[in-house]
């Protein structure tokens, strides 16, 4: 009688979503009907451009964190580090994807990793991706405390099918299209922040390394990535480094926060 009744409820939250097609609260009570399939702790709908900032559509919280927004400083250019951004960006198809599929190798080690997502996108994630041709891509992400495991990644690869379809219904019934924030200078300032950082001080190919350091790729990765030798990485990020007068990762990092602007202590 209990499965009868939960059954039950998940068709009825599955019709309200539908007639939500189109309309304001769609996203809302998409993920309040993937909730009741899997209690995720977070959720954000957001539609990322071919170009300029990423526009949060719905953000979701079991329990509402107390302090700065986290969206603030994703927004203002963390983005730019994001794997699953950087996957849309080039071109991922679309479909359901956790984060070790398409994260850099040394991603959880990255300072990007232990300084933000860790603390607001929790300990693993997983997206539904929509590739929107001419307009960029839209995605639902769902956070957890702990790791999603295969039986619940099984599960949301089954659903993926009919959450993908609704999405794209939504998109194109949507008759209040996302509009960016933001005026195009610091929307270019900002994109621009991750491919001019250190220009002028470091080489090219410094600044290629530099980049894929700060997005959590390991000498190896980078190394098979930009087709050179590791000890080639490795001496080109010792000379990096004192290009700019630093020693570690997070010092990097703390130089890329205050090209975007922000309080390295509170980014």
């Amino acid at each position: 009688m209990e499965t009868l009744f939960r059954e039950a409820g998940l068709h009825a939250s599955l019709g309200r979503t539908i007639e939500q097609i189109g309309r304001e609260r769609f996203w809302k009570q998409l993920i309040l009907l993937l909730h009741q399939w899997l209690p995720f702790d977070n959720a954000l709908a957001t539609h990322y451009p071919a170009e300029g900032v990423p526009i949060p559509l719905e953000v979701y919280d079991v329990e509402p964190q107390i302090g700065p927004a986290p969206m603030v400083a994703y927004l203002n250019g963390l983005y730019l580090l994001d794997p699953f951004y950087q996957a849309c960006q080039e071109g991922l198809p679309s479909g359901l994807y956790r984060l070790e599929e398409i994260a850099p190798d040394q991603f959880r080690l990255s300072e990007y990793f232990l300084s933000y997502f860790h603390d607001n996108v929790l300990e693993d994630e997983v997206q539904f991706i929509l590739q929107l041709p001419g307009d960029g891509a839209l995605s639902l992400s769902l956070g957890m405390r702990r790791l999603f495991n295969a039986e619940e990644c099984g599960m949301l690869a089954l659903l993926s099918t009919w959450v993908l379809a609704l999405m794209q219904q939504h998109w194109h019934q949507c008759s209040l299209r996302p509009q960016a924030a933001r005026n195009d200078e610091i929307a270019t300032q900002v994109r621009d922040a991750l491919s001019q950082f250190g220009a002028g001080v470091l080489s090219e190919r410094e600044l290629e390394i530099a980049r894929l350091i700060l997005r959590g790729y390991s000498s190896k990765a980078i190394a098979e990535r930009l087709a050179i030798s590791p000890e080639t990485v490795k001496v080109h990020r010792r000379h990096l480094y004192a290009k700019l007068d630093i020693s570690s990762q997070p010092e990097l990092f703390s130089l890329f926060i205050q090209a975007l602007g922000h309080d390295p202590e509170n980014p």
